[in-house]
């Protein structure tokens, strides 16, 4: 099965043992899921304050270092015994009631991996582990006006790739302090986005490579105009349908993270709606108005300059904006080169 219905899986297993009461000494509440390993199978669990966990059985001598994995996420060794049957698990449980979606992600990751290979259960629900713990830090920083409306549309480009390939989440680089929101090393994208009334098509560029094609490659600019509009989207929206069609939710969700969006936060799904009424994509060339080292520096950039910033008008364009089929057409390439 895959990510996402295994996500629907654990949910159904997670809200029927949260509708049982716990028996009198029962510290926790199982059900057995429907992925089997060569130590037996993965078990939901519920405790008695609501939290979710997820049990993966243990060898007979295998030990587990117990402790916070991150500021939410704990993982301890748990052993279950009825009339009938004595076993030991990895307890992988998250603290916080708030990230309980997210903690179906990493569950689901984890069930997936072991379906795959059943043969290690514990190092391999370790390792998936390991790749989500950073979603479970410390509390997100508020995004700004502005942050969310580019991040709006970069996710509007980002579910546009994934249409086209589930794995293209791993050309959204922006987010890890790359120079462009997207590339594959040879073609690259910047994404700018706008809410403001004024009909001026204006954006801001942050350093002299921002509009630096990749050696030897191509830019592509795509600026966006959004506005307010009850029927338009809301970024929790545009996350969830980013969600269904990638093929790397941890990758998804720990790129957000670093832009400082959690799943679990009501302001982005119960945020301000927006509606694209605008979008304009050009090459960057020569014709495009632009500052780079080479046109502003005759050699390298002086001692003690730290930053350059400076606002572009596309009505000095020389280019016309590029139709609908030439974009597809080079979108369709980021990604053959890899």
């Amino acid at each position: 099965m895959s990510t996402a219905d295994l996500r629907i899986v654990l949910d159904d297993h997670w809200r029927r043992l949260e509708a049982t009461p716990l028996s009198e000494g029962q510290a926790v509440l199982t059900s057995a899921l429907p992925v089997q390993t060569a130590q037996g199978p993965l078990l939901a669990a519920m405790d008695g304050t609501g939290l979710r966990h997820l049990l993966v059985p243990l060898k007979s001598r295998q030990r587990v270092s117990a402790g916070l994995v991150s500021a939410s996420l704990r993982i301890s060794e748990r052993p279950l015994e009825d009339e009938e049957s004595y076993g030991r698990f990895a307890d992988v449980a998250c603290t916080r009631r708030e990230l309980d979606d997210v903690f179906t992600g990493l569950c689901g990751d984890v069930l997936v991996a072991l379906e795959a290979d059943g043969e290690r259960p514990y190092r391999t629900a370790r390792a998936v582990v390991e790749r989500w713990k950073q979603l479970f830090s410390s509390s997100p920083r508020a995004l700004t006006t502005e942050q969310v409306v580019g991040l709006f549309g970069e996710l509007f480009v980002l579910t546009r790739l994934l249409q086209e390939d589930p794995g293209a989440v791993r050309h959204w680089v922006g987010p890890n302090g790359e120079r462009h929101d997207f590339t594959d090393g040879k073609h690259a994208l910047e994404v700018k986005s706008s809410i403001t009334v004024s009909e001026r098509r204006v954006f801001q560029v942050h350093g002299l490579d921002q509009l630096e094609a990749p050696a030897g490659g191509d830019l592509l600019l795509a600026w966006h105009r959004f506005e307010s509009h009850p029927g338009g989207s809301t970024l929790g929206e545009l996350v969830a349908r980013a969600m269904e069609l990638c093929d790397d939710e941890a990758a998804l969700l720990s790129k957000l993270a670093s832009v400082g969006y959690r799943l679990s936060d009501d302001e982005h799904r119960n945020g301000p709606r927006l509606s694209l009424v605008e979008d304009r994509w050009y090459c960057v060339d020569d014709r495009f108005p632009r500052l780079t080292t080479g046109s502003v520096f005759s050699g390298e950039v002086p001692a003690g300059v730290l930053d350059v910033r400076y606002t572009v008008d596309l009505a000095g364009a020389r280019s016309e904006p590029l139709d609908a089929a030439v974009v597809t057409t080079m979108l369709r390439l980021l990604g053959e080169t890899t």
